[in-house]
């Protein structure tokens, strides 16, 4: 692809870094938009299914869930979970920022980006790497293939399987191939083996048509909404064991109201003790020209209002250890250089800094140690910009050779001019 449009939350936002990481292309302009956001549910959300049933009943609830006009109840504008309190929406307008939606609402606000961002890309010749969720997926789907109200309620979309569609020049979607895997009302073709696919929707259709808390959820007594997936994951231990075929399953009640297939085991504890990041380098290992400022010191950025700009330079990499000339050559962050990153993500939330835009070059050592920052501030909305303008300095015919090398063949003084 050459450019990737995803939500502005999270699970969305890090899948698309996952896969930019795998197909080696971490470079790609990513657009964060809160079009392609998962539907809000309204007062419902947090809220976990099987209690939502109990207070509402069993067929409002699967109304409100497979219904494509029912609307769950609002939810006010003090509540914890309303869009309009958090940052990451500062950009919207009220009238922008949904107190609930239906999925007729949810696949509508998807069409202004069709038009006006994804279909223009397309038609341009570029490939469009789209990550999102459940019903917006779904909403860009009906729009292309102009699916009927009733026939878009028998499309699904299971996780990380691509749903790949392909263009005549009038931006009419080619019908699939004979033999290839698709579904009704659809022109796009899966990528995944016929076994796994079919086990994969078999799921997605039985999870639609489960009622929460009808065959299991019982034992829980206490209602109370969840704000974390690992709270969500321990909470919901005792569902797991479902109906027959639903066994290892987690429901995250933040996300789409959709399965999610795992062999996750149940959550370790992670460490919160923040090691400061020279304790881990030993003076002789690397020589700083520091000097303490005068005045009062440093002013958290939470009590100060004046622009900053933050420079960090990216964790050490496997040439850096090995004492390679890198310069443009994409190498990988080392294990200690994402710890380098996520030290400097924490230090930066120790402080208060609260940014508005990330710049960063083209190399994936940078782009990596930019998003391990924004994760630990979780910030990992933020827009970022990727400009090879902050691109290391071109080394030529010296990339990749070490610098004792050099040294031997050129010597010392020229290595150090």
């Amino acid at each position: 692809p050459e450019v990737i449009y995803t939500s502005r939350l999270k699970r969305a936002v890090k899948s698309s870094g996952i896969i930019s990481n795998i197909i080696s292309a971490p470079y790609l302009p990513l657009y964060k938009t809160w079009r392609l956001n998962e539907r809000n549910y309204g007062a419902l959300t947090g809220l976990k299914k099987v209690d939502a049933t109990e207070e509402f009943g069993v067929e409002v609830v699967q109304a409100w869930r497979n219904s494509l006009k029912a609307r769950p109840p609002a939810m006010k504008k003090d509540d914890r979970y309303y869009p309009g309190n958090d940052r990451r929406y500062g950009d919207l307008s009220e009238d922008q920022i949904p107190l609930t939606e239906s999925l007729m609402d949810c696949m509508e606000r998807v069409i202004p980006l069709w038009e006006y961002g994804i279909k223009k890309r397309i038609k341009q010749g570029d490939d469009v790497l789209v990550v999102a969720h459940t019903n917006t997926l779904r909403g860009l789907m009906q729009v292309i293939d102009n699916i009927g109200e009733e026939d878009i309620k028998e499309v699904s979309m299971p996780s990380s399987i691509p749903f790949v569609y392909n263009f005549d020049s009038d931006m009419k979607p080619l019908l699939p191939a004979e033999g290839k895997l698709s579904q009704a009302h659809t022109s796009g073709v899966f990528l995944e083996k016929p076994g796994l696919l079919k086990e994969a929707l078999k799921r997605n259709e039985e999870w639609d048509k489960i009622v929460p808390g009808s065959t299991f959820g019982q034992t829980i007594e206490v209602r109370k909404r969840v704000s974390t997936l690992e709270d969500s994951l321990l909470k919901l231990k005792e569902e797991q064991v479902a109906a027959a075929g639903l066994a290892a399953m987690i429901v995250d009640p933040d996300d789409d109201g959709q399965l999610i297939v795992t062999g996750m085991a149940e959550p370790k504890e992670e460490s919160v003790v923040f090691e400061e990041f020279y304790n881990q380098t030993s003076e002789a290992e690397i020589t700083l020209n520091i000097q303490k400022a005068g005045g009062s010191g440093f002013v958290k950025q939470g009590e100060s209002k004046d622009p900053v700009v933050v420079f960090i330079r990216h964790g050490r990499t496997p040439h850096n250890n090995l004492g390679l000339f890198t310069g443009w050559l994409d190498a990988p962050l080392a294990p200690e250089g994402v710890e380098d990153a996520k030290n400097g993500g924490r230090l930066l939330k120790m402080h208060g800094f609260e940014f508005d835009v990330v710049y960063t070059s083209q190399l994936g050592r940078a782009i990596d140690t930019a998003r391990k920052c924004i994760d630990e501030l979780d910030q990992s909305w933020l827009p970022m910009v990727k400009s090879w303008r902050l691109n290391e300095r071109m080394y030529g015919a010296l990339t990749g050779k070490s610098k004792q090398m050099i040294a031997q063949e050129y010597g010392e003084d020229q290595l150090k001019k």
